[in-house]
């Protein structure tokens, strides 16, 4: 096993797409932790607000809504829609790394694999078997992998945060129409 790893990383080229993958896959995680408490929790204060608001008619101050009409001259439709569209702006926040990084670390391990292909067979002697060049094609194809292993987690990650915006936006559009119809 360990010389296995030992030639996988023996090409500078997977050290460098391995390693840009491990950065990816930890900064996926941390994205996804920090986004999906974050969102949870606010996803709880409008609720809570929700609530409120249908018992006694008023934003509490656990909604972001109440800040921003807070703030504003007139409450209106017009008002409300910009304090959502803030909300979504900052509730996204994160997303956009996260779609990136699904689509683009399997390229990054099909590169790693691509350069490793080649290597093995640029060492090829004048006769060679495929039991001598089936060893260096399979640790090649690890790049590939690890690419795959990254992009799942990043994509699923990437879906579960979007839902819970969108849950999140639509609280906040029910706090704007009672609000607006009373």
């Amino acid at each position: 096993m360990l010389l296995g790893i030992s030639k996988i990383l023996s090409n500078p080229i997977n050290i460098i797409v391995l390693g840009w993958l491990g950065i990816y896959l930890f900064f996926v995680f941390f994205v996804f932790f920090y986004k999906y408490f974050g969102l949870s929790s606010w996803f709880k204060k409008e609720k809570e607000s929700l609530n409120a608001l249908l018992m006694s008619g008023n934003i509490t101050t656990f909604s972001s809504l109440k800040h921003c009409i807070e703030n504003s001259e007139t409450i209106n439709s017009l008002t409300f829609d910009a304090c959502i569209e803030a909300a979504k702006t900052k509730a996204q926040s994160g997303l956009v790394f996260l779609s990136i990084v699904a689509s683009t670390s399997p390229f990054i391990g099909l590169f790693g694999t691509v350069i490793g292909i080649l290597s093995a067979f640029s060492s090829m002697q004048s006769v060679t078997t495929i039991n001598m060049i089936a060893p260096a094609i399979a640790d090649a194809l690890v790049a590939t992998a690890v690419g795959i292993i990254v992009a799942v987690p990043a994509y699923s990650f990437h879906q579960i945060l979007s839902k819970k915006t969108e849950d999140l936006i639509s609280l906040l559009k029910m706090q704007k129409d009672f609000y607006l119809s009373k």
